[in-house]
């Protein structure tokens, strides 16, 4: 029987589960941070996040190199699932909660967040919209330290108004497709530039 991922608007394609399922289903929801990384209860140091690997750099290097690409060509990414669940290794997070509910973000939640949300832009120095890939801060004071990708691949700082907009809608469609990270196969980002760019 074919088994369906629904989209935040309704729509559904049709899904590939994976050929180990999981025995239980891993929640992933804004909460305080209980790791000692993001929010501490004391005078001790705040431990330090450990380190992105040299192959998730890699992988982040190729999502902003085709970043643009890749949103001309989000009618294919959103009718494959095994594109949208595409893995992109980016570390969102807040200030308290660390990285829960923005944890395991795909191609298909940033396409679905840029196609759908206005906050999920900004304009760079020429007043050019430009995506935001990047999203850090505070939810209490709204201090932030975000970034969008240039159309050349480059990412660039910049400190957005409204950061609660921004960090809530993204977290929000992230949290839809939590569940369906885990039941269904998926591309690597490498394999999804491959089928539509052939680079």
């Amino acid at each position: 029987m074919r088994e369906y991922l629904e989209l935040t608007d309704g729509i559904c394609i049709e899904a590939y589960p994976k050929s180990e399922q999981p025995e239980k289903i891993d929640t992933d929801h804004i909460a305080l941070d209980t790791t000692g990384v993001y929010l501490q209860m004391s005078n001790k140091r705040l431990r330090k996040e450990s380190t992105i690997s040299e192959e998730d750099k890699a992988l982040i290097n190729l999502f902003l190199e085709y970043a643009h690409r890749l949103i001309e060509a989000s009618d294919t990414i959103l009718a494959d699932s095994r594109m949208f669940l595409a893995p992109i290794p980016i570390r969102n997070g807040l200030a308290y909660t660390g990285t829960s509910g923005f944890r395991n973000p795909t191609l298909g939640i940033y396409i679905e967040w840029w196609r759908n949300h206005k906050c999920a832009w900004t304009e760079d120095n020429n007043g050019t919209p430009q995506p935001i890939y990047y999203i850090a801060g505070s939810p209490l004071s709204g201090c932030n330290s975000c970034a969008y990708v240039t159309p050349d691949g480059k990412g660039k700082s910049i400190s957005v108004p409204h950061f609660s907009i921004v960090w809530r809608s993204f977290a929000e469609i992230n949290a839809h497709y939590t569940e369906a990270k885990q039941l269904y196969d998926a591309y690597t980002l490498a394999e999804v530039i491959e089928i539509l760019f052939g680079a």
